[in-house]
């Protein structure tokens, strides 16, 4: 299915509007597109090769490469390997058109999405359309799916989107793992326990105790006992085995954690929760937690958790409290790795960040058909 400036990925998103969207509907949508690229899966399209950002300006193989898959997708311009104001503005008007960030750069995500020929968007729709099903047949009423790559959280109530926020996920050497898990409670005003996978990252660095990051962090170090110690004078101590020792942030504005964590049933230490890193949510590429999900809109995803308005929940954190609140129904929340979702009434196709896409471990446990 070739497009150019008319007809931009304009197919109709049947009678669902961009705000509210069915989740029966969007499958069928999905279903539709999939038939409609079969026409066009035989054909192959020139890939763009390497890695690196193209914008005006550069030159090289790659952007003659760009060219050729403008052409080929109803972008007709002059062949020849220079970034010029026509390949810029063209660019722009696709990255439009799909719903991406207009701004004229063949970065990682444009790139990926300008390498997929009708045949691959077909394949990954046939991927991901029996995982939609398999958890629209056993969803509750209300349900959380978080899609990795996208970057997103979208909270459903009676097959109706409620709520969609941005979301930060894990970096891909810290992936976000695939969970079929459930919020069972909300603590207000957290303090932090820091995991694992950043005490043997983060805080331990070359073998030797990363002062630096502790300070800047404000972080509280203690021995197994619960007694704090004097992270400077460990470090001049000799020890070597500083992985024995716990860490620990405060509650705070500054806290990891924000003002609010989504406490989850799972066992990889897996939640939910606000960051005081606000300004990544601008970012295209939001994979840069441990594997933690940070929410954008964490506040409303509380009011709507707990069925109550979001002023409730900004006064309960203003009180400087940090508890706990059980749910008296948990929320179920499914991790899942797609790479098209319904943006605005059109199919916006995600990078794989984490190089799962058509394979079982891409599958989360829960969604597997036979």
């Amino acid at each position: 299915m070739s497009f150019g400036r008319a007809q931009a990925l304009t197919l109709s998103f049947l009678a669902i509007t961009s705000a509210v969207a069915i989740e029966q509907s969007s499958i069928s949508f999905l279903i539709q597109n999939a038939e409609q690229l079969a026409s066009g899966a035989t054909k192959e399209g020139t890939l763009i090769s390497g890695a690196r950002p193209l914008h005006r300006g550069v030159s090289g193989a790659d952007v003659l490469q760009a060219k050729q898959r403008m052409n080929e997708i109803g972008f007709p311009m002059a062949l020849n390997d220079q970034f010029d104001p026509e390949l810029d503005a063209n660019v722009r008007e696709y990255q439009l058109g799909m719903n991406m960030k207009e701004d004229g750069i063949i970065d990682k995500q444009t790139r990926f999405n300008l390498n997929l020929t009708d045949a691959r968007r077909r394949e990954l729709l046939l991927w991901q359309i029996p995982q939609m099903q398999a958890l629209n047949r056993q969803a509750p009423v209300r349900y959380i799916v978080v899609n990795i790559p996208a970057y997103t959280l979208t909270a459903y109530e009676n097959e109706k989107t409620v709520l969609i926020s941005k979301v930060i996920i894990g970096k891909s050497d810290r992936e976000t793992p695939l969970l079929r898990t459930q919020i069972q409670a909300i603590k207000y005003n957290p303090d932090w326990h820091v995991p694992p996978v950043v005490i043997q990252n983060d805080l331990i660095k070359d073998g030797k105790l990363n002062l630096s990051k502790i300070q800047k962090h404000h972080l509280r170090m203690s021995d197994s006992n619960g007694n704090e110690v004097n992270p400077a004078e460990i470090a001049a101590s000799g020890e070597t085995n500083f992985a024995r020792y716990r860490y620990s942030q405060d509650a705070g504005a500054k806290n990891a954690l924000g003002r609010l964590k989504f406490e989850l049933s799972n066992s990889n230490g897996i939640y939910l929760h606000d960051t005081p890193s606000k300004g990544i949510f601008g970012k295209e590429n939001r994979a840069a937690s441990s594997g933690c999900v940070r929410v954008q809109e964490w506040q409303a995803l509380a009011a709507w958790v707990l069925n109550v308005k979001p002023a409730i929940i900004g006064k309960r954190i203003s009180e400087g409290r940090t508890y706990t609140e059980a749910l008296a129904e948990p929320v179920r929340v499914y991790f899942v790795y797609w790479p098209a979702q319904i943006e605005a009434g059109k199919v916006r196709w995600y990078d794989d960040i984490y190089g799962l896409y058509q394979s079982n471990k891409g599958v989360n446990p829960a969604l597997v058909t036979q």
